[in-house]
């Protein structure tokens, strides 16, 4: 499939270097959405990872004559969805036997930096319910019991003992 000319300033602007988004938007999207839409349907293009790989290897020869390195075609694009090449190099799964909790807690730690932002809220949000407790809501009687509690403790309607508490006047006996 020929390459159109927005997808060819976007491999030369991205074979030059420059962020994936930022020359999507240079290529001539209009906003970052469109941006970022376009940068996940040219993760999908083989001819257009091609054409990267071509002008990659073009301008490292006319740079470097002498260097015997060849340009890597490994882009990691942020939004596009995993490809076969990409599922082979998957995490892989902790070899050592977890509970959930202390897998939740690895992932919510992030401490080998495998996982993304999104991950580790996710993780932090299963892990709630086995961390913090949730209150149970009280039922009609002990609710009814804790209102005359606080009304006869202060106010209008506070009883005699309740009053007794409180400092008053001139009483004298």
């Amino acid at each position: 499939m020929a390459i159109t000319a927005k997808q060819e300033r976007y491999a030369r602007l991205v074979a030059s270097g420059m962020d994936l988004h930022t020359a999507a938007l240079e290529a001539g999207c209009k906003n970052h959405e469109a941006a970022r839409k376009f940068v996940a349907d040219m993760a999908k293009r083989e001819n257009v990872q091609a054409f990267i790989h071509q002008v990659r290897t073009v301008d490292a020869g006319l740079t470097t004559p002498t260097d015997n390195t060849t340009a890597t075609t490994d882009i990691s694009y942020p939004n596009a969805p995993a490809t076969p090449i990409e599922k082979t190099q998957a995490r892989q799964a902790p070899t050592t036997k977890q509970s959930p909790l202390e897998f939740l807690t690895s992932v919510f730690n992030n401490a080998e930096g495998l996982y993304t932002p999104k991950e580790r809220i996710n993780a932090a949000i299963a892990l709630l319910p086995y961390t913090e407790q949730k209150l149970a809501q009280t039922g009609k009687k002990e609710d009814a019991i804790d209102t005359a509690r606080e009304k006869s403790e202060s106010g209008r309607f506070s009883t005699l003992s309740n009053q007794l508490e409180m400092p008053i006047g001139r009483l004298t006996n």
